[in-house]
């Protein structure tokens, strides 16, 4: 089997804002969260597995219109949660309901979709999506470790890929559902890996991951070397530089933090780096990133990144772009 990672959303939490006239937001396409699917080829091309990574508003759009997996090719092997966040969550109900309704109609057992989040995350959603959890089969992870624990590998039995979460801070979400005023670590990175490539999953993660850059304990250092050297990464990359307006953190980093995390990952000369969540609301209008479209991202992100000798490629992707694992 070989794998491919196809793109189904790249847009930041509010996709686009009611009321605002930035460029971004008065820009027609298809929008949906972030998200990725991590799909499984048989020698004949045909989807033989499909691992997806987040579900946030307009995910099932593109899954229902993919190439690979629209109509009778839908297959849904295990959903795999970063946070609890709503724009990685919103379309949970609308992926448990119609597949459901896809067993019920193929006369497939109406076994429960395998899940996997963290611990913290599982606290939420038991807030949050009681009547999702009667069709989810979650495996919570069992811990509430700090960013920079590399978490053990989730079972998956699909051979010759691996996917190894590792604990990241994303502040805004890190919290305990009874008492959101207490810290509790809900977020989750993730390393994909097959024999060819290693792909890192780094959205939604906030700039307090110094670990990335200075390790300081024996686990950072473990954590950082899994993570090094890879093929692709996936980052967040929320605002060009604005990452505290009005002194409040924004949860994200901004392009200014991905060129640190990224040169400090010692990236091959070969790989690429690929953008997500992209918004520019918070830079400020008439800023750098204020309205910018996704070209607008490439173009800037790939000259700052030719200027300041980073390795291999930067790129804004699009819906349905995929990636050989």
């Amino acid at each position: 089997m070989t794998y491919r990672i196809v793109v189904n959303g790249l847009d930041h939490a509010f996709l686009s804002e009611f009321g605002c006239t930035c460029g971004r937001c008065l820009w027609q396409r298809p929008l949906a969260n972030t998200s990725v699917s991590v799909l499984g080829l048989s020698e004949g091309g045909e989807v033989a597995a499909h691992l997806l990574f987040d579900v946030g508003a307009g995910v099932v759009n593109s899954l229902t219109t993919s190439l690979r997996l629209g109509g009778h090719n839908a297959r849904l092997d295990m959903l795999l949660l970063s946070h609890w966040h709503p724009d990685h969550v919103l379309d949970l109900n609308r992926l448990c309901e119609t597949w459901r309704r896809r067993q019920a109609r193929q006369g497939d057992p109406r076994d429960p979709l395998p899940t996997w989040c963290r611990s913290g995350t599982m606290d939420w959603l038991r807030r949050t999506h009681p009547y999702e959890l009667t069709m989810l089969g979650v495996t919570p992870s069992n811990e509430y470790e700090p960013a920079g624990t590399l978490l053990p590998a989730i079972g998956l039995g699909m051979e010759g890929l691996t996917v190894t979460p590792v604990a990241v801070s994303h502040g805004t979400a890190d919290r305990d559902p009874g008492d959101p005023a207490r810290q509790l670590a809900c977020s989750a990175a993730f390393v994909v890996e097959t024999s060819r490539r290693k792909t890192l999953f780094l959205w939604d993660m906030d700039n307090q991951n110094d670990w990335i850059v200075t390790p300081s304990t024996p686990g950072h250092v473990k954590a950082k070397e899994k993570m090094a050297g890879a093929d692709y990464v996936f980052m967040d990359c929320n605002t060009w530089e604005e990452e505290s307006p009005a002194g409040k953190n924004t949860g994200h980093v901004s392009f200014r933090t991905v060129l640190e995390y990224t040169r400090a990952l010692r990236l091959k000369d070969t790989s690429e780096t690929v953008l997500l969540h992209l918004s520019g609301h918070e830079d400020g209008q008439d800023m750098p990133g204020w309205g910018w479209d996704d070209l607008r991202w490439q173009n800037e992100a790939a000259r700052t990144w030719a200027e300041q000798g980073m390795p291999g490629a930067v790129r804004v992707p699009k819906i349905g772009d995929e990636f050989i694992l």
